[in-house]
């Protein structure tokens, strides 16, 4: 018996041995990992997770180690942080005598080190979704955003790469029908909760709070008869308010401070048909930050501080130049802005103290671009994002009869990359003509100074490219005339009035057709030149006599949203969603009028983003995509005339998103525009050299 439990004990203590070599083994895996993260592949953030993963075990010596490995990597994100895993390393391994030594030394060069004056300015996050509304971790380890699959509040993981919803009861987001969502996410100082505005199906907006593990969503204000919605701004630095500012129905905005524990509102400002860009709190919570501009129909700003307990207001930052605030500093005592004194956009800051100006401002980095400002860390370090977008004109070519591909989309880089749209067919075939865009970001921050328009003519036969300089502000939706003399445009004039204007294609001179109201459009030529189809946003698709100016209500119908005429006029070709339904529908009608026959459907959220005929009139290419700003590359479709099956066409391009289809008169050639978007967070570091944070 005392043979049986004995040879049972050794068992087990096997069987145990066998376990914890198992565990020590997939621990120095792990670790292992984390080393090729943080010296292979740069990302600091997922080989933090994984080393604290790893100093979580029991192998002392292992933990040790990983914990020296956090301090290094956070010497690359954070110093204050690296000294905090250097002072753990010696307070909790004093056993792990070689490993403490290094700690030691690290510590000791991280303190003797003088605070260096060069700034650094370095991109932090990037990737092909273009995120709105977004907002940052207070310890810059998830990002915040809407999800507009659903419209629900979402975050993103930054070291896992890792995306999950907040919320849940999100509705499919569509411009004609906006449902509910979630913008304007505002995390709180220790990123457990986040604030954000939900948008009601009445396009009224309550501010709300969800856990960042999803738990408790909670209304924390609903909007009234009154007020039409409120969003956040900012916390205290306590969490026990948000900075908010309210939109009232008597067109009045309001700065307030809701009480996170209640949802009580203690307004400290009212402000007349116009509101605030960005509004900081202090960090002691007894001023507040705002930009608002220094008069009405005037986009010019200027920075005002407020005191919270309603002693005094003044203007901080007065001048003729655009100034927009940016926020407060972690310490108090600087307020950083953007402006474009210089005649550049550049970033400013000014010292402040007692809740007033000290001195003037000073100019800490020129010629920024526009910008979106997301948050200051604790360290000083201030993060702000740029979206990056390329629109180009594309050419491929295929086989009209088998539909078969011949050529991938091959970019337009005449006269310039990433500005050109709207690409039209000459109606011998011989040219391609598109729109040019050249903008400079150098005096508005988050606008547009200056825009100069292009109309660019490219040769086929010659390769040659031809520049007209229409006197116009603006122009867009090309069609070239039947005849070849002219360009038809939706354009704004040199007087601001916007609408449809003829451009000759030889000296560019511009005659005004057509006045009225900007937004979406649809416009077509008829085939002997003498009239065009038109179509505006929620309004019938119009036939417009050209000499005579008699109009015909062609299909009456707002529900459609683009048509395409065939070569020989008889047809029109529409895209019509039925959003209570969910369903997109391609239909053809007579152009003369009548009722329209359904060649085939998609359910929302697929769309039809262009579409146009083949040159016998006998079958239609359409593009498909998604509304829900999926990174799932749009498709090249055929389709009879007599409905049927469709065909896919095996048509790739490095954009997701593109349209303006249109078809070459041999149907040998397709030219598109499409639109490349990628999304950056930058952070700024060691431009607040002096600072000493205030937690």
């Amino acid at each position: 018996m005392k043979t049986l439990k004995s040879l049972m004990i050794m068992i087990g203590l096997a069987f145990w041995a066998f376990i914890l070599i198992a565990q020590d083994r997939n621990q120095a895996n792990k670790l292992q990992e984390a080393i090729n993260f943080m010296e292979t592949k740069g990302n600091y953030p997922a080989a933090i997770l994984l080393f604290e993963e790893v100093a979580k075990g029991p192998d002392r010596s292992l933990a040790a180690r990983s914990l020296l490995y956090v301090g290094l990597c956070y010497e690359k994100l954070d110093k204050n942080e690296a000294r905090k895993a250097y002072q753990r390393v010696i307070r909790e391994f004093e056993d792990q005598t070689v490993v403490v030594a290094e700690a030691r030394a690290r510590l000791s060069a991280l303190n003797q080190a003088k605070a260096s004056t060069a700034m650094v300015v370095r991109l932090f996050w990037a990737g092909p979704e273009l995120f709105f509304s977004t907002s940052l971790s207070t310890d810059g380890r998830n990002i915040f955003h809407t999800d507009w699959e659903t419209g629900d509040l979402a975050v993103l993981e930054i070291a896992s790469g890792k995306k999950r919803r907040l919320t849940n009861k999100g509705s499919w987001f569509h411009p004609f029908d906006p449902g509910e969502w979630a913008v304007v996410p505002t995390p709180s100082p220790d990123s457990t909760q986040v604030a954000y505005k939900w948008y009601n199906k009445d396009q009224s907006g309550d501010l709300r709070l969800v856990g960042l593990d999803g738990s408790g969503p909670r209304v924390l204000y609903h909007r009234n008869e009154e007020v039409k919605y409120i969003e956040p701004a900012e916390w205290s630095s306590d969490g026990k308010e948000i900075l908010a500012l309210v939109s009232r129905k008597d067109q009045t905005y309001q700065i307030v401070l809701v009480s996170v524990k209640d949802g009580s509102v203690r307004v400290l400002k009212t402000l007349q048909k116009q509101r605030p860009l960005k509004m900081s709190l202090s960090p002691d919570g007894r001023y507040i930050v705002y930009d608002f501009p220094q008069e009405e129909r005037v986009e010019d700003r200027d920075i005002f501080l407020l005191a919270t307990d309603g002693s005094h207001e003044i203007p901080l930052v007065k001048h003729l130049a655009n100034d927009c605030l940016l926020g407060w500093a972690p310490d108090g005592k600087r307020v950083l802005f953007a402006s474009d004194r210089t005649g550049i956009m550049g970033l400013w800051i000014i010292d402040v103290i007692g809740g007033k100006p000290q001195g003037s401002p000073e100019l800490i980095k020129p010629s920024m671009g526009p910008i979106w400002p997301i948050a200051f860390t604790q360290n000083g370090s201030f993060y702000y994002a740029i979206i990056n977008s390329m629109l180009d004109v594309y050419i491929a070519e295929l086989d009209p009869v088998t539909g078969k591909v011949l050529a991938p989309g091959t970019k337009i880089t005449e006269p310039f990359v990433g500005t050109n749209a709207w690409p039209d067919w000459s109606p011998d075939g011989k040219y391609l003509v598109y729109v040019t865009r050249t903008v400079a970001y150098d005096s508005r921050w988050y606008k547009q100074a200056s825009e100069v328009y292009t109309l660019s003519i490219l040769s086929l036969e010659t390769g040659e490219y031809r520049k007209l300089q229409p006197r116009l502000k603006s122009f867009s939706h090309l069609r070239w005339s039947p005849h070849g003399g002219s360009i038809l445009a939706f354009g704004l004039g040199p007087d601001n009035r916007s609408g449809f204007y003829q451009i000759d294609a030889q000296t560019g001179d511009v005659t005004p057709i057509l006045y009225c109201p900007g937004g979406s459009k649809e416009l077509e030529w008829s085939p002997d030149g003498s009239a065009f189809f038109y179509k505006l946003l929620y309004r019938p698709i119009i036939l417009r006599e050209l000499k005579t100016g008699q109009e015909k209500e062609v299909y009456p119908d707002p529900g459609a949203v683009n048509f395409a005429l065939s070569p020989d006029g008889q047809w029109l070709a529409l895209t019509i969603y039925d959003l209570v339904k969910g369903w997109v529908f391609l239909k053809v009608m007579p152009s003369a009028g009548g009722e329209p026959r359904e060649l085939m459907k998609l359910q929302l959220p697929e769309y039809i983003s262009a579409m146009d005929w083949m040159p016998d009139g006998q079958g239609l290419l359409f593009t498909k995509g998604r509304r829900d700003h999926s990174d799932q590359p749009q498709e090249l479709w055929r389709i009879s005339l007599e409905g049927g099956e469709p065909q896919k066409l095996e048509l790739t391009t490095d954009v997701v998103s593109w349209g303006n289809l249109r078809v070459h008169p041999t149907g040998r050639r397709i030219a598109f525009s499409a639109i490349k978007y990628r999304a950056e967070i930058w952070v700024m570091e060691n431009f607040l050299p002096d600072l000493k944070a205030v937690r």
